[in-house]
């Protein structure tokens, strides 16, 4: 009995860490969106500040099948630190860029970070607990998006009208702290993994497709007109890129997305969607 309460007690420890990581990472957004108006104030840029928000959404989502795939190959815990540091150190730099520039791409590390945050919570979720569970838990952990965009605007006007914007970078620091000491010293996997070959075309095709849709649909009616050369390009690369990943996918010999999984019309319809 007293195992069975120590090995419940982890879980609980190993699940308030994967939920911590991911309200971190998916109130990022939004708490940033409130402070736009003090961060342009500060450090200027009007005509730039889109990409504070797009780095951040196109290196995440760029990320999150990649980081995905290797967490399958090396281990989730690992890529899951690995996510947590990338992110806690982009948003020590965002809260000391000088510019818009620079806070773009500090950005974009920050997006990286949440790229391998995201996707690896909700498989060390689905390894952690019971079959019997998991569709509570995937519940929940899909409540701590709609908890984002409810409390993070909120607490971006606080901290820019009370202390400063810096702050709402700085606070992933403790959060974050506290998330990896949970995850990196509670969570127990598996020493066996699979080795394969990692499919760099389809990883390069897709990065690429989903880049230029990132892009094009955030560019487009703001810098550049939807019908303007640029825009047409980024969805014209889209097209491109994305059946060329679907070409390459069908003969890879380790997918980055297997297709067979869809067939499975239990798993096609309870797949969970992080964003």
């Amino acid at each position: 009995m007293d195992h069975t309460m120590k090995s419940t007690n982890k879980t609980g420890i190993v699940l308030a860490g994967l939920l911590l990581a991911i309200l971190m990472s998916s109130m990022d957004n939004t708490i940033v969106a409130t402070a736009m108006g003090s961060i342009i104030g500060d450090l200027g840029g009007l005509d730039k500040f889109v990409w504070v928000t797009s780095a951040y959404m196109v290196a995440e989502m760029a990320g999150m099948p990649i980081f995905g795939k290797l967490s399958d190959m090396y281990g989730r815990k690992r890529f899951f630190i690995f996510g947590i540091i990338v992110f806690m150190l982009g948003s020590a730099l965002c809260g000391t860029a000088t510019s818009i520039i620079q806070l773009s791409i500090y950005r974009a590390i920050q997006g990286i970070g949440g790229g391998a945050l995201v996707p690896i919570a909700f498989t060390i979720m689905f390894d952690t607990v019971k079959p019997e569970s998991r569709g509570k838990l995937t519940g929940l952990f899909g409540a701590i998006f709609g908890m984002s965009s409810i409390f993070g605007p909120l607490l971006g006007a606080y901290m820019t009208d009370y202390i400063k914007w810096e702050w709402i970078f700085y606070i992933n620091l403790p959060l974050g702290m506290v998330a990896f000491i949970l995850i990196a010293f509670f969570y127990k996997e598996s020493l066996q993994h699979a080795k394969q070959r990692i499919d760099w075309a389809g990883a390069l095709s897709l990065v690429g497709a989903i880049v230029c849709l990132m892009f094009a649909l955030e560019l487009g009616g703001k810098q550049y007109d939807w019908n303007s050369i640029q825009i047409l390009g980024l969805f014209t690369g889209f097209a491109l890129l994305a059946v060329s990943f679907l070409y390459v996918e069908t003969r890879a010999e380790e997918p980055i997305i297997s297709f067979r999984m869809f067939r499975n019309r239990l798993y096609a319809s309870t797949m969970p969607l992080p964003c």
